[in-house]
């Protein structure tokens, strides 16, 4: 029976009643969708890769939530004695530990616990010194027992980078020996580098920061209330933020993609609808009819966005978006989600082609009746004025104080600037092409304009995906640049990127007005440094003491604002021609203290380089110098591998328990750096590609 003989059997408002006539209708839209020539297959075909990119991304974004999920949950043992803040908190000199309280399954003999963050080029790794006081203490996961002293359990990474690196770079940090593997359970990540070194309690329960502990948390901080902050692991709020970025930055272009592929030969589609309609086919069937082709062409898409999601699970697990990677089991979906994609996808697929016919609902004539739209009104330039005003004011009084915060207000100022761009885009296009034709002289150039401004709706919509796309990819570059910027080499200068850097300020106790204890300084901070040592290794050129002087402060004049100060020796600061030079005669000068904190932090601010500070005299006396407790101690190396980790290695035996020290030439978390730039060309690459499809399909 041909489609005509079809409507006849099933024309009329009382044929729609009868028994089967359902499903003629059925047979015959999919007979439309798939037997009615190359135009459609090509249609359909679009609509299903747009649909399936989506999908894809959709699920991935999903899947990614749960991946962050699940690798909090592996990371929650190493905050069992909670964040470095955490154990800051509270008065109480190095002698005096706050105990955590008991998580789920306590044992009955509890251990003193320390993680830090130790450091072998530009990887971390993560350091948890315990001390089991019994039989019964807990065991962390991953490991048969506790290691005793002089043992060590280790990651199977960091297993295999112990004995590719000479002792003197890495091994000599840990002495002991290697008891076992850490199995999957303990590591929150694959590849992570790990360490559980084990100590007699009375060794560590001397050792600042440590807490005695008497079970391992199975809950992240994360995510038990505001009340508690969790050290490892990525927190819900920045998690929000990356799934604002994928969300505006991808979800965005295929929406619009999906948009134009909806209306792929919208106009064909219409007049047949319509020629239908004036062969006796009801508004409900021509609905019933578009409603199968959209929904197959989704349903096809949903199965190709599943297929994507496998294809890219693997490689999407590899980039380390939270500064790990995840495993591929981690970027799972729970049976909600998947019936959310396989449900919903298709629903919204017949509810949109409902929706774009409603000219052929009218009557059966209103597709044939065309007549020049209205123009676009001025008010479609709002939401883009808004998305700049929003975002200038946190230009000119900063952004808010928290991540939770700055992702609302960036993901609205962001989703405004993309609503703005894709509602004043017509008014833009209506307003040049006016522009061009008062301006033309050439007839060619006449007619385009006329053109452009008799429709420009449909002229801007065939190039939205494409100028969305440029935007996302200038906002990505931006951002990345930005984040380079964020370089500490920018104000260090290359003489001094080389310099090695152990802070005591990282495990000293804040008080309230936010300056170091001093009682914990004059306990921790008064040792002799191992300048002979050091000395010795090749590629040491210089060493720099910076002692602690509450009372001093650097002016305002030489970095823009005022900067806490501590005091150094001229002799010293002589040998590291990129820390700057003191005045003429001095014997010591104030010098900043805790660089990472104080220059690092306000590097947006710094119009020089440090090698050009002369900085200013200190009133202090080589013996009050000595007498003062030590804030840092600075190591000038000729930036080679071996000079710097030998060095690192010295430092650590000679200031144990505390973190690692630092180059001047780290740029903070390397790992989540580059996972961040990865996102960034995930985001230009996906983008510019979905775009490019859009533009294929409007032409």
């Amino acid at each position: 029976m041909s489609p005509r003989g079809t409507l006849r059997a099933t024309g009329g408002r009382s044929a729609t009643r009868r028994p089967g006539g359902g499903g003629r209708m059925l047979g015959l839209g999919l007979r439309l969708a798939v037997t009615g020539g190359r135009e459609v297959l090509v249609r359909l075909v679009v609509l299903a890769v747009a649909v399936g990119l989506g999908v894809g991304l959709l699920l991935i974004a999903v899947a990614g939530v749960n991946a962050v999920n699940m690798q909090n949950a592996r990371y929650a043992w190493l905050d069992t004695a909670g964040s470095q803040q955490l154990r800051q908190s509270g008065p109480g000199s190095a002698g005096t530990h706050r105990e955590s309280p008991p998580p789920a399954f306590a044992s009955r003999a509890p251990a003193w616990l320390l993680v830090t963050t130790d450091e072998f080029g530009r990887q971390d790794i993560t350091r948890v010194d315990l001390a089991a006081t019994g039989p019964s203490s807990p065991v962390p996961p991953g490991m048969p027992a506790d290691p005793g002293p002089g043992q060590y359990y280790v990651s199977p990474a960091l297993a295999a980078l112990l004995r590719a690196t000479p002792a003197n770079e890495l091994g000599d940090r840990y002495p002991g020996t290697q008891a076992g593997v850490i199995g999957n359970a303990g590591l929150p990540a694959p590849g992570i580098l790990l360490i559980v070194i084990g100590h007699a309690p009375v060794q560590l329960s001397g050792a600042p920061g440590a807490s005695k502990v008497t079970g391992f948390n199975t809950t992240p901080l994360f995510s038990c209330g505001s009340g508690c902050a969790g050290h490892y692991g990525i927190t819900a709020s920045t998690m929000d933020l990356l799934l604002s970025v994928i969300a505006l930055a991808l979800l965005a272009p295929v929406l619009i993609f999906i948009g134009t592929a909806t209306r792929l030969s919208a106009a064909r589609r219409e007049q047949r609808f319509a020629a239908m309609r004036l062969v006796g086919a009801t508004r409900r069937q021509i609905s019933a009819l578009s409603a199968v082709e959209s929904t197959v062409a989704a349903a096809v898409g949903v199965v190709a966005g599943f297929g994507l999601f496998f294809a890219l699970r693997d490689p999407m697990a590899a980039i380390p978006f939270t500064g790990a990677p995840f495993y591929p089991s981690d970027l799972s979906l729970t049976v909600p989600d998947i019936l959310m994609v396989v449900i919903g996808v298709p629903t919204l697929a017949a509810v949109a082609a409902r929706l774009a016919l409603r000219r052929v609902q009218i009557s059966p004539l209103g597709a044939a009746r065309r007549v020049t739209p209205k123009p676009p009104r001025w008010w479609r330039v709002i939401p883009l004025a808004a998305g700049i005003a929003e975002l200038g004011f946190f230009v000119v009084h900063g952004p808010p104080a928290t991540i939770s915060g700055q992702a609302k207000a960036y993901t609205i100022g962001g989703a405004l600037l993309i609503i703005g761009l894709m509602t004043a885009g017509p008014w833009l296009t209506m307003a040049g092409a006016r522009a061009l034709a008062r301006r033309t002289s050439s007839p060619s150039g006449l007619i385009a304009a006329r053109r452009l401004a008799d429709d420009p709706r449909a002229a801007f919509r065939a190039i939205s995906g494409l100028v969305l796309a440029l935007f996302i990819t200038t906002v990505a570059v931006m951002l990345a640049t930005t984040e380079n910027a964020k370089a500490p080499i920018d104000w260090v200068g290359p003489a001094a990127s080389g310099v090695l850097v152990q802070d005591f300020t990282d495990n000293v106790p804040i008080l309230a007005n936010g300056q170091p204890e001093p009682q914990y300084l004059s306990e921790t901070a008064t040792s002799a440094v191992p300048a002979g040592q050091l000395r010795q290794i090749d590629g040491v050129q210089g060493i720099v003491e910076v002692h602690d002087e509450p009372n001093l402060q650097i002016p305002a004049s030489i970095f823009g604002s005022p900067m806490q100060a501590g005091v150094v020796s001229c002799a010293q600061l002589s040998e590291i021609r990129g820390y700057g030079r003191c005045p003429a005669g001095a014997v010591t000068a104030a010098f900043p203290a805790s660089l990472f904190r104080n220059l690092y932090l306000s590097g947006y601010h710094v119009n020089q380089t440090l090698a050009k500070v002369t900085w200013p005299a200190a009133n202090v006396t080589a013996a009050q110098l000595a007498a003062l407790p030590l804030d840092s101690v600075n190591v000038a190396t000729n930036g080679s591998t071996s000079a710097i980790e030998q060095a690192r290695t010295v430092l650590d035996h000679g200031y144990p328990f505390l973190q690692a020290p630092k180059t001047l030439g780290d740029k903070g978390s390397a790992a989540q750096i580059e996972g961040y730039e990865q996102l960034f060309n995930v985001v230009i690459l996906a983008s510019l590609v979905i775009a490019g499809c859009a533009l294929a399909a409007s032409v």
